[in-house]
């Protein structure tokens, strides 16, 4: 059981290693979502919208308060009345009260309602808002990613080619030293594999700055040994999406945005609504006072009342009305923009899709380059070997043929990164 146990943590391991070497750019897009420190607004727009709720909903609690005054008057009210056998008390000029009331709303006309619902949606056009945001991290991981996979492939070809050099320079030295061969033909072929190496570091530099992107978007290290792969999918063949055709266009969060300003204005102007409506409510005081409730008394004395009271305007100059037409005049002026964003991402795909075409069309042409290209390296290698050309016409056909490979190179990549692009562009996250 131990020894079973054991195998199974060594293969996980090696398995997590495997995926670690091999980067995936869907996955890297998920790690940069998941990492990014704005995802973390999420939970805190959540918690906050929780807090105005309750602070909302505290207006069906009772509301309870505590009221004191004291003051001294110039004058009381006197009754100048004189009968026998009776006294009228004068009131006290010094005057004072404490009390405890209490309000307990019965009908508000819907307000508390509509303002929770107001609450949620300004919270749902605020999420959205975020995701927006996070949306633009798909865009960064592509140019990071497939500038890394270019200039891994750019870095392989150049390692080939000094490869081949450096076994060349060993043949062409043999041929100088068995005096066959001038000293300037070594050094030919010596100075082209400085160059090339040159250019191999430069490319795995770069590959690696690029690597140091992506390991930041994403919130991981990545090892330069690390291998990307570039994605297989062929998204073009879906329909192409237009004005008139939505719903292609509405996996982008933008329009979940949109949607959710417009409901957010929506509940705005239906909150201005209860403006006229009625409210009532039931109260209740009980203090203690000097005089009290009976106003001729002249010691402290405590009371107590309660009832009901109601609220209503009915007529506030329309200004409730003008307030939801306002809103709703916002409401169109967000449609306008949701149109306008919907035909520029129109605009974007036709051109994604014509750059697709073009680069499918060259792959051909480039492959059938790099098969002629190559036909004559062979036969100038065996030229060159026979001495039948110079070193610098033999380098120059191995130079024709790294450059047939780097653009055969650099279409596939510009052709997958086209294709990422149209994912990107329509909202679809890549497989």
């Amino acid at each position: 059981m131990a020894a079973a146990c054991a195998a199974l943590v060594l293969t996980g391991q090696v398995l997590n290693v495997q995926a670690q070497d091999t980067l995936h750019v869907a996955r890297l897009q998920d790690a940069a979502l998941s990492s990014d420190p704005r995802t973390a607004q999420l939970g805190l727009l959540r918690s906050a919208t929780n807090l105005r709720l309750a602070v909302i909903g505290s207006g069906w609690l009772p509301q309870v308060g505590l009221n004191a005054w004291a003051s001294h008057q110039s004058d009381v009210t006197n009754v100048g009345i004189d009968l026998p056998g009776i006294a009228f008390p004068n009131p006290a000029q010094d005057r004072w009260q404490a009390t405890l009331d209490v309000q307990q709303t019965l009908y508000d006309g819907g307000d508390v309602a509509r303002r929770r619902d107001l609450e949620r949606a300004r919270h749902a056009e605020s999420a959205a808002a975020v995701k927006v945001h996070l949306y633009a991290l798909r865009s960064e991981v592509n140019a990071a990613f497939f500038a890394a996979f270019l200039l891994q492939q750019r870095s392989a070809e150049f390692d080939a080619l000094v490869t081949d050099l450096d076994a060349r320079l060993a043949a062409v030295r043999a041929r100088v030293d068995a005096g066959t061969a001038l000293g300037r033909e070594a050094a030919e072929v010596e100075a082209e594999q400085v160059r090339a190496a040159l250019q191999r570091d430069e490319a795995r530099a770069s590959r690696r700055a690029s690597l140091a992107i992506l390991s930041d978007l994403a919130g991981q290290p990545i090892d330069t040994t690390a291998v990307l792969v570039l994605p297989t999918d062929e998204p073009e063949r879906m329909q192409r999406p237009g004005p008139s055709n939505l719903p292609a266009l509405r996996l982008r969060p933008e329009f979940e945005r949109f949607r959710q300003a417009r409901l957010r204005l929506g509940q705005e102007a239906v909150l201005a609504t209860t403006e006229n409506s009625p409210r009532l409510s039931a109260f209740g005081q009980a203090g203690i006072g000097l005089p009290g409730l009976d106003q001729f008394r002249t010691t402290s004395d405590a009371f107590w009342q309660a009832g009901v009271r109601l609220e209503w305007r009915p007529w506030t100059w329309r200004s409730a009305g003008r307030t939801a037409a306002a809103l709703r005049l916002q409401q169109q002026v967000l449609e306008t923009e949701e149109q306008a964003l919907a035909r520029s991402l129109t605009r974007a795909v036709a051109a994604d899709l014509e750059e697709i075409a073009r680069l499918q069309a060259a792959l051909g042409e480039d492959e059938r380059v790099v098969e002629l290209r190559a036909e004559v390296e062979r036969q100038a290698r065996v030229q060159h070997d026979e001495g039948a050309i110079t070193t610098a016409d033999y380098v120059e056909t191995r130079t024709d043929v790294l450059e047939a490979r780097l653009t055969l190179q650099r279409h596939r990549v510009e052709l997958a990164r086209a294709r990422a692009a149209y994912r990107t562009t329509l909202g679809l996250e890549p497989r």
